[in-house]
C-alpha cells in the first residue's frame, strides 16, 4: 500500500509549485530497512518510489529522507541497506543527486520534531509515517504536522492498548489523545471498546487540525486489530490513498472493514471489491439528506470522504440499488432518489 501510495505521491509533489523547495518522507519508526527474508522495510519502498518516478530529485528540488530509529543496531543496518541502495551516504555526494539521507538514533517521542526542525521541512509537502507497532504517537506531533502546509500523516494503533489499561492512570493514552476524552472506553460494551478507540483517534486527528481523515481497519484471522490513520489537508491525498489501499497485493488472512459499515463485513483486499457495505452507506446517507436525494456527483465526493471505497466505486454501487428499485435515478436531472420516494418517481434511467 505503501508503494502504490508513495509511487504518486512523489510525482505530483515533486513536479508542483508546493515542491519548487523540496520534498520530505520522514520515519519516526523506522526499523532496520529490510525484513529477515530481504523484502525491503518502509524507508526502502520509498527511496526506491522518488528515485524510479517521472521526475525524481534533482538539486534545488530535493527529496528529503529523514528516518529515526531508537535501537543503534537497527540504526547501523538500516545505513548499510541505504548505502547497498545509493552506493553512498556521504552528504555532499548525495546532495548533488538531489537527496538528503539522514537516518538517525533517537526516540520518536523526543527527537523527532527536533529532526524535523533541524532540516527544516515545514511548510513544505512533508509525509510522515508513524508506524508504531500499535501504540500511536504523541498529540503534539500531529499538531505540528497538521499546522504545516502540504503535510500529511500515518499512524497506526492497537485499539487494545488503550481500552485493556484505560483505568491506569500513569497510561501513556493522554499524551496520545490530548483533549480528546478516551478513558470512557471503561464504560463501553466489551465489543464496541475498540470501535470507541477508533472513533476517538479520528476527532484527534482533525483536533489537531486534519480536515479529512481517513482510517480503515486490518484485522487477521485471529480477529487481532490494527488500525491504519490517515490525516491530510487534501482531497487529493485522500483519493490517492484510496487508490493505493484498493490495489495493495492480496496478503492471505488479512481484510479490511470500513468502521462506518454498522455490518461490519470484513472485507479481502482486492483490486474487484464487493459493493454491499458501499449500498448500505449509500442508503443511509440518502436517508439522512433533505428530499432524500442527491446528485452523482454528490455522491462520489460522499463516497471518498466518507467510506472507505473509492468514487469511481459509487455508480456501480448506485445502478445495483435501482435495479433493486431500493433508489431510483432521474437521468434529467442525474439525481439519486432514496427509497421511500420512489413511488412517486420510478426508476427512468441507470444514466
Amino acid at each position: 500500500m505503501y508503494r502504490s501510495y508513495l509511487n504518486a505521491w512523489f510525482p505530483i509533489l515533486l513536479q508542483s509549485a508546493y515542491g519548487a523547495k523540496g520534498v520530505t518522507y520522514a520515519e519516526g519508526f523506522s526499523g532496520p530497512g529490510e525484513y529477515k527474508d530481504g523484502s525491503p522495510g518502509s524507508p526502502i519502498i520509498a527511496l526506491r518510489s522518488a528515485l524510479g518516478c517521472i521526475a525524481p530529485p534533482r538539486p534545488g528540488r530535493e527529496g528529503r529522507f529523514l528516518l529515526l530509529e531508537e535501537d543503534q543496531a537497527r540504526v547501523d543496518h538500516l545505513s548499510t541497506v541505504l548505502i547497498r541502495e545509493l552506493g553512498t551516504l556521504d552528504r555532499a555526494e548525495l546532495a548533488a543527486r538531489g537527496l538528503v539521507v539522514d537516518p538517525q538514533k533517537g526516540n520518536c517521542r523526543d527527537h523527532l520534531l527536533p529532526l524535523l526542525d533541524k532540516h527544516r521541512v515545514w511548510n513544505k509537502p512533508l509525509l510522515l509515517i508513524l508506524d508504531t507497532w500499535g501504540s500511536a504517537v504523541d498529540f503534539e506531533i500531529l499538531v505540528r504536522t497538521a499546522n504545516s502546509r502540504a503535510a500529511e500523516v500515518i499512524v497506526t494503533m492497537q485499539p487494545s492498548q488503550f481500552w485493556r489499561f484505560a483505568s491506569d492512570p500513569r497510561h501513556y493514552g493522554d499524551r496520545v489523545f490530548g483533549p480528546v476524552v478516551w478513558r470512557d472506553v471503561q464504560a463501553q460494551p466489551k465489543d464496541e471498546k475498540a470501535q470507541y478507540i477508533k472513533s476517538q483517534y479520528r476527532r484527534v486527528l482533525n483536533e489537531a487540525g486534519f480536515q479529512y481523515v481517513l482510517d480503515f481497519e486490518l484485522a487477521d484471522e485471529r480477529k487481532n486489530l490494527l488500525y491504519l490513520v490517515y490525516g491530510t489537508n487534501s482531497e487529493k491525498g485522500v483519493e490517492k490513498m484510496k487508490d493505493a489501499i484498493w490495489r495493495a497485493d492480496p496478503y492471505q488472512g488479512i481484510g479490511y472493514r470500513d468502521p462506518r459499515d454498522p455490518n461490519q463485513e470484513t472485507l479481502p483486499i482486492q483490486p474487484t471489491p464487493q459493493l454491499g457495505p458501499l449500498r448500505r452507506l449509500l442508503l443511509e446517507h440518502l436517508a439522512n439528506l433533505p428530499g432524500q436525494s442527491a446528485t452523482l456527483d454528490e455522491l462520489r465526493r460522499f463516497t471518498l470522504l466518507d467510506t472507505i471505497f473509492r468514487p469511481g466505486q459509487t455508480l456501480n454501487a448506485v445502478r445495483m440499488l435501482a435495479a433493486e428499485r431500493s433508489v431510483s435515478i432521474e437521468p434529467e436531472a442525474r439525481r439519486v432518489v432514496g427509497s421511500s420516494r420512489i413511488a412517486h418517481t420510478g426508476a427512468v434511467g441507470l444514466f
